[in-house]
């Protein structure tokens, strides 16, 4: 299923390897540096799911749960947390999270979470 995902991320290495992996999965992959640029992507276009750093320059968490007026991503959005700082997944789960990418990731696990997300899976 092709889909639409935005990518909010401003390291440029899982940037890039999220953009790889999703694009050769046949996602449309939209990739914001910021929460500034996600804003704006998120009200220009059509988005299915979001990858959502919780630690870009402005709270990422807030940032992807005020999409919920309006912006939101159709499936959800995935927040990408660090494995150091697990308490960021739960935080991001009660603010509508549908699940979270632990940081390291294999690409191809993430890659699964976004079908999962796509095909109306609960949590992922």
């Amino acid at each position: 299923m092709s889909a639409t995902v935005l990518v909010v991320e401003d390291e440029p290495m899982i940037g890039r390897i999220l953009e790889h992996k999703l694009s050769r999965e046949g996602h449309r992959v939209l990739w914001a540096r910021s929460a500034e640029e996600a804003d704006a992507l998120a009200r220009e276009e059509a988005v299915d799911v979001a990858l959502v750093d919780v630690t870009l320059e402005r709270d990422g968490v807030a940032l992807a749960a005020a999409w919920e007026g309006g912006t939101a991503p159709a499936c959800g959005w995935l927040a990408m947390v660090e494995a150091r700082h697990p308490e960021e997944a739960e935080r991001a789960c009660a603010a509508g999270a549908r699940g979270a990418v632990v940081k390291p990731f294999k690409p191809t696990a993430v890659a699964a979470q976004v079908r999962g997300l796509l095909a109306g899976e609960e949590r992922v």
